[in-house]
């Protein structure tokens, strides 16, 4: 049988919940309900806890002992700035593939259940008028535990993953779409990594991003805005226009000492780039002109997405300005990589525009789910549009600066 996957609002839910010995009763319940097979991620809800540097790592470990404190037995921690709770809980179910969200907040409650992610909404004042075909009033832990326990009897196994090719895949009809994803995103989450180099290149990226720190602020800095829409999790794809082979290192002022990995030309492996990305382990090198390693590149990375990294991916391919007409563009055409990845891992596109002109400019904009269901044509449009569009607008800053 198939495990159920479950998302509990950990901070509410322990704040809401009417038993008496609330702790001991959550912990107990979640332990039952792992003991029965059932996948829990906790999503902490915090604008402490999702601060870089000293004072969220304090946080962190604060509700990390209360858990060891509580033996609170879950499978992840997913930690959501509750400024943006909506958009960080729905990055959390969509990339989880989580199946039923234990929450408390009634307005979280119902935007998750307009995305079709069933609830169990916590009883409470403020839930009595509260109607919706995917939420499910609960008032006690023992309540949540027989729903749950009931729904993971229930659930389906996924079917098999078979490879189709690209011809195959578009005679699907949408059901079996969405079916081909689900076992994709199954298979590509059993796929074995190496713990030892991700954690391995996480610690080099941040050596590297201090030892640089200083210079790389000098030389790549940028005007930045919508520095807020970026997530505290990881587990998603940014992509960018490519302008130049410095693109990356704009990114990273915005990410600070957040590693991601991203495709690289097997050409640069040898050069500077290649052995600083090969360093960090930061790079899947390809050859562009093999389908086959592209293939494989492709697959690789939406592995690595699948076990929480960030991917930073340029859609154009190439960059821009490499020749005389594509200098003359605005953008290059986007391929469908981009979406196709986020579609087959469930994740979120975070879009970045780059623009230099009198000044440096990056803007980041809102993150774009694409549904198993969705037209990869045209969720690719709304990406080059949405990044167009910010380019237009640092293209009208810039030149109000030059009027000057």
């Amino acid at each position: 049988m198939e495990q159920l996957i479950v998302g509990v609002d950990a901070n509410k839910a322990l704040q809401k919940m009417p038993l008496d010995s609330l702790e001991n009763e959550w912990s107990y319940t979640l332990k039952e309900l792992h003991e029965v097979g059932v996948q829990i991620h906790l999503l902490m809800t915090s604008s402490k806890a999702t601060k870089r540097g000293i004072i969220g790592e304090y946080y962190r470990s604060r509700f990390i002992s209360f858990l060891k404190k509580n033996n609170v037995d879950y499978d992840s921690i997913q930690y959501c700035n509750n400024q943006y709770v909506k958009r960080d809980k729905k990055l959390a179910v969509s990339k989880l593939d989580i199946d039923v969200m234990i929450e408390s907040d009634p307005a979280t409650a119902l935007y998750l259940a307009d995305c079709g992610i069933k609830v169990l909404l916590i009883e409470n004042r403020y839930t009595m008028n509260v109607k919706h075909k995917n939420i499910t009033l609960v008032s006690s832990w023992d309540e949540c535990f027989m729903k749950l326990r009931k729904m993971s009897h229930e659930k389906e196994d996924t079917k098999p993953f078979v490879h189709l090719d690209k011809e195959r895949r578009k005679q699907l009809s949408k059901d079996e779409q969405v079916d081909y994803i689900k076992s994709y995103k199954k298979y590509i989450k059993n796929l074995q990594i190496n713990e030892q180099a991700f954690k391995r290149g996480v610690r080099r990226f941040k050596l590297l991003y201090y030892v640089t720190l200083i210079p790389f602020s000098i030389l790549y800095k940028s005007k930045i805005e919508g520095i807020e829409n970026i997530p505290y999790q990881g587990g998603f794809i940014i992509a960018s226009n490519h302008l130049n082979s410095f693109d990356q290192f704009y990114i990273t002022r915005a990410l600070k000492d957040r590693q991601f990995v991203g495709f690289a030309a097997d050409t640069i492996k040898n050069t500077v780039r290649g052995k600083m990305f090969k360093f960090i382990e930061g790079a899947v090198f390809i050859d562009r002109s093999d389908p086959t390693s592209r293939a494989n590149g492709e697959e690789e990375i939406a592995k690595q997405v699948a076990h929480g990294k960030i991917a930073l991916i340029f859609p154009e391919g190439t960059r821009k300005n490499k020749t005389e007409e594509g200098k003359k563009l605005l953008q290059l055409p986007f391929k469908l990589g981009t979406v196709s990845i986020a579609q087959k891992t469930c994740t979120a596109i975070l879009p970045v525009s780059l623009y230099h002109g009198k000044k440096s400019y990056m803007k980041i904009g809102e993150l774009q789910f694409v549904s198993p269901a969705a037209n990869l044509v045209e969720e690719n449009h709304k990406l080059e549009k949405t990044i167009a569009n910010m380019t237009l607008r640092s293209m009208d800053e810039d030149k109000v600066l030059l009027k000057k």
